[in-house]
């Protein structure tokens, strides 16, 4: 029933491809629920690889030959501290995000600082360090669920307050269930809590953006492609910038993602080429491994018609919060 009415525009009109936005906003939804479900109503809550699995098989179904998707080996994320890779591109320049996925546990907190088992590695910094390498932008992916300590109604006020519901009423913070934050910003709350204080995971929630309003919201996404990126690298941008360490060597090349998108979308770097042209079956090795890459293609010849009547987030679906 949802893949029918993600991919159906109305019985009037022709059946569309539901865009990228499309497809963020209810999987973010989706996600919201799965997690608030799982810790209030229906436990077991899922874990971070079953959420990030479902992301990228619906990224398959709904986009179809739109998006490449390659899976590594998973042990390979110990050696950077990424959960997968995501290239929109228009097979000659890209918008690149190295990702790292963290769970709020039932009180809404987040695994930030953890230590890469067998390695005593720093994830974060691994994450840094590599996502350059590649060109790509260091990113956190926060899954989210409200109802922190039993304070339902608390939470969503706070995050009406905060700006985090996009205009939307607190009926529906489901557009939050997957947030985008700066691997820069967490890293400087690691080094807080090194020094003594306690880690601000509220703080760090805060200031992550839906990240639907990243890749694509706010933006005319039938536009051209060139059109697309640029918004994808001037929101990539604008979620890297706040709360920059002063500490950070090269401040301003940190701030614009390591230089990476100081002028916009970049040239593809060969790695990503040659997936381009690679079967999935059998991808040639990247050269920081992680478990999987995806590439979305928003080219001026694919289809980028957002589907308007699907706009609203999964309803939740225990009685209690009917």
């Amino acid at each position: 029933m949802i893949g029918r009415a993600l991919i159906s525009a109305s019985a009037a009109k022709t059946v569309q491809q539901p865009s990228l936005c499309d497809v963020l906003l209810w999987m973010a939804g989706d996600t919201f629920h799965w997690l608030h479900n799982g810790h209030h109503y229906y436990p077991p809550a899922p874990g971070e690889e079953s959420l990030t699995d479902m992301h990228i098989r619906h990224l398959r179904q709904f986009l179809g030959d739109r998006v490449k998707i390659f899976q590594f080996n998973k042990d390979q994320e110990r050696q950077n501290g990424a959960d997968w890779e995501l290239w929109i591109h228009d097979r000659s320049h890209g918008v690149g995000l190295r990702i790292q996925a963290k769970k709020a546990s039932k009180q809404g907190r987040y695994p930030f600082a953890h230590v890469v088992k067998g390695t005593n590695a720093d994830q974060c910094a691994l994450l840094l360090q590599d996502a350059l390498k590649v060109r790509c932008v260091p990113v956190y992916l926060l899954y989210n669920h409200w109802e922190w300590d039993g304070a339902d109604l608390e939470a969503e006020a706070e995050a009406e307050q905060a700006g985090l519901l996009c205009g939307h009423g607190v009926d529906d913070p489901a557009r939050h269930g997957a947030t985008l934050l700066s691997a820069y910003r967490v890293a400087s709350e690691i080094q807080r809590k090194r020094d003594g204080h306690n880690l601000r995971h509220r703080a760090l929630w805060r200031e992550s953006l839906p990240w639907n309003r990243v890749l694509c919201g706010g933006r005319a996404v039938s536009g051209t492609s060139h059109q697309v990126l640029t918004g994808v690298a001037d929101a990539v941008r604008g979620l890297i910038r706040p709360g920059m360490p002063a500490s950070t060597p090269n401040r301003e090349e940190a701030e614009a993602g390591g230089g990476i998108l100081r002028d916009g979308p970049n040239l593809l770097p060969l790695h990503v080429v040659r997936l381009l042209e690679a079967h999935e079956a059998e991808p040639p090795p990247p050269p920081v491994p992680t478990a999987t890459t995806v590439l979305v293609d928003v080219s001026d010849d694919n289809e980028q018609t957002h589907t308007w009547e699907f706009v609203s987030c999964v309803r939740p679906s225990n009685p209690a919060r009917r």
